[in-house]
């Protein structure tokens, strides 16, 4: 074998300056280690925007009376049966969208900038804080527009309501449904 193909065929071909095998395994390893930590920590905010913004309120304007007449919002007998209103607050896929494109861009902007990993860690540390104060913020909320919203004064006219940007809420309006006790 001719030598000076040898010497092209090594990435550095002065044995001096090259890093051993073992320290590559080891840097392999702590890259790899940080990116689990890192995805682990992406999959726990993730579970935790499950679980937080999930909420539900409901509202029946009216009632029944003893006799089993209905009432409206005012109290007044109405042949009418109430309607009811329950709306259900589930978590937006937008913010599970938002967290895959956040995550899968800093591990972009890692790969192509080449860097150590001390600064891959402080970078990884920093995008989960943000991360996590962006979803904090997002399921805070999507919870605080379902608990503040004005559901007495629902018509039911939209099937979202005005001010739901941050979460998927479904409205179910129903007839009141009332069991009157036996006469015994």
């Amino acid at each position: 074998m001719d030598p000076r193909s040898e010497a092209t065929m090594t990435p550095n071909p002065n044995r001096e300056l090259a890093a051993p095998p073992e320290l590559d395994a080891v840097i392999g390893r702590g890259w790899i280690l940080e990116v689990r930590r890192y995805i682990l920590w992406i999959l726990a905010i993730a579970l935790f925007h499950t679980i937080a913004s999930g909420g539900s309120r409901s509202y029946c304007a009216g009632g029944v009376t003893g006799a089993g007449d209905s009432l409206d919002a005012n109290g007044e007998i109405t042949d009418q049966v109430p309607n009811c209103l329950a709306m259900t607050l589930q978590p937006s896929p937008f913010a599970y969208l938002a967290l895959a494109l956040g995550c899968v861009s800093i591990l972009t902007v890692l790969i192509r900038r080449g860097t150590i990993l001390a600064d891959a860690r402080g970078q990884f540390t920093r995008s989960a804080i943000l991360f996590t104060i962006v979803i904090v913020l997002w399921t805070g909320v999507s919870l605080s527009s379902l608990f503040t919203f004005p559901i007495e004064l629902y018509d039911g006219g939209l099937a979202r309501p005005d001010g739901f940007i941050f979460g998927n809420v479904e409205v179910d309006i129903s007839p009141m449904q009332v069991q009157l006790p036996n006469p015994s």
